[in-house]
């Protein structure tokens, strides 16, 4: 047998105990690529190839053994934890909303959205979050030409392009829950690229926003820059760009301060007397502050268990539009109390540390990536709907994820979720990196093989690829 031959068969040996299909090509490649190392140092101290090649297999040690080892620490990472929390989030919306349309007697309650949205979470959870890398420029063109023509075909109402799909409609405001997660992979295309590939960035999140401006939707396009923002500082940070971390954060920083300054402006000047009456709603209390009164006053009757009372101005708690669905937290409050708030506030914060936590770990840049843009989406859907029921939102909220009604929202979160899951359980076993390359935080790879005072030690726990 050729000194080859015997290397890729010691590989094949190894892999064949690995349970983990996706971890095998990628560890034999690591091991394929010690062996050649090691055999090329004996050969360098005067060893024939065939004599070299059985050093460096007989000092890899057996191959059922190594593969057997590997097996016990390269496997996929379960996240019961989340599924749970994730699981909880739906149940709870679930149960919120049978009990509003139940007092409501409003009859539309059907368990099957949920059923569907918790079925969804799970087949995302199991797709390989990697396809989304290996096609990133071509998720975010067709998100482009897709939200196009939606715009086009969108039917206006209230303002607002919907989208009409036989007897169901579906807000266009919810493209602002996808189109953080095409910018990131966008993003990710751009990596090693320099100061272009930064410059690149920021032009290709100007068409989405602009989609946003169209639709209308101020809280859409508020969500969407600000994790655009934090996901290319994040990136530029880690150094993912390959230029002078300062410098890059400056070319974007600069340009987003004097957006936004002209942005405040624009918006100021258009909506002073709303700005005026968020903080004195009581001044145009039938007016545009009607819907600030109302939540205050209706609040400020709640007690911390228990149902509070209905305020004498206000008559009755439906009084309030939209209770079931934009303002169920008013409505909870109010028969519950403050605690319903604390518990999901709670929950959700929970959900949101275990996330942050898990996103920046993670050691790829398409996993950190995706994981970090659906977690800030998250929390940002989570704390404009938690302001905007509290009554102190100067802009309309989109969703409380999994809580508040809508479908569309449920099935996108759903969605969103199960991927970000996705790389928690996978992640550990791809890299973007190179063999020999750096690593995202300034230090050389480590490399699974190693050698220390004469003996060979295997680092279970580091994979490249």
């Amino acid at each position: 047998m050729q000194p080859f031959e015997q290397i890729k068969e010691y590989c094949n040996k190894v892999s064949e105990q690995i349970r983990w299909k996706k971890a095998k090509p990628i560890i034999s490649t690591e091991i394929e690529h010690h062996l050649c190392d090691q055999r090329d140092a004996y050969m360098s101290g005067g060893d024939d190839e065939n004599l070299a090649t059985q050093k460096a297999i007989a000092q890899m040690g057996d191959a059922v053994f190594v593969g057997q080892e590997l097996d016990k620490t390269h496997k996929p990472k379960s996240q019961w934890l989340m599924i749970v929390l994730t699981g909880i989030l739906i149940l709870t919306g679930l149960s919120i909303h049978y009990f509003i349309d139940a007092s409501a007697s409003l009859r539309r309650f059907s368990i099957l959205p949920y059923a569907l949205a918790f079925g969804l979470f799970i087949c995302c959870y199991y797709i390989d979050f990697t396809l989304l890398g290996k096609h990133a420029n071509k998720i975010y063109g067709l998100i482009l030409i897709i939200s196009i023509i939606e715009i086009m075909l969108g039917t206006g109402v209230n303002g607002r392009l919907i989208w009409l799909i036989g007897g169901f409609s579906v807000s266009l405001s919810y493209l602002s829950l996808i189109f953080p997660i095409a910018f990131a992979l966008f993003v990710y295309s751009m990596r090693n690229k320099g100061i272009v590939g930064i410059l690149m960035s920021g032009i290709a999140y100007l068409p989405l926003a602009v989609f946003l401006s169209v639709i209308p939707t101020l809280s859409g396009l508020i969500l969407y820059t600000i994790t655009a923002l934090t996901v290319l500082c994040f990136a530029i940070s880690r150094g993912w760009f390959g230029v002078n971390k300062k410098q890059g954060l400056m070319l974007v920083l600069i340009p987003a301060v004097v957006m936004f300054s002209i942005l405040y402006i624009f918006i100021i000047s258009r909506t002073s007397h709303r700005f005026s009456v968020f903080l004195n709603p009581e001044q145009d209390r039938l007016g545009t502050g009607y819907l600030y009164c109302v939540i205050r006053d209706l609040l400020s009757e709640a007690v911390f268990y228990g149902k509070g009372a209905i305020p004498q101005n206000i008559g009755d708690i439906t009084a309030l539009p939209n209770i079931s669905t934009d303002y169920s937290l008013v409505y909870l409050i109010h028969q519950f109390g403050y605690v319903i708030l604390f518990c999901i506030t709670l929950l959700i914060v929970i959900f949101a540390m275990i996330g942050i936590h898990k996103s920046l770990k993670e050691k790829s840049v398409l996993g950190s990536l995706i994981a970090l843009t659906i977690i800030v989406t998250f929390i940002l859907q989570a704390v404009f709907y938690i302001i905007d029921n509290l009554g102190y939102g100067l802009v309309s909220s989109l969703s409380l994820p999994f809580i508040s009604y809508g479908n569309t929202a449920l099935f996108i979160n759903a969605a969103l979720i199960g991927f970000m899951l996705s790389v928690f359980r996978t992640g550990e076993i791809f890299r973007d990196y190179s063999f020999g390359t750096k690593t995202n935080h300034g230090k050389g790879n480590q490399s699974m093989f190693s050698y220390e005072d004469g003996k060979l030690i295997i680092n279970l726990n580091v994979i490249h690829s």
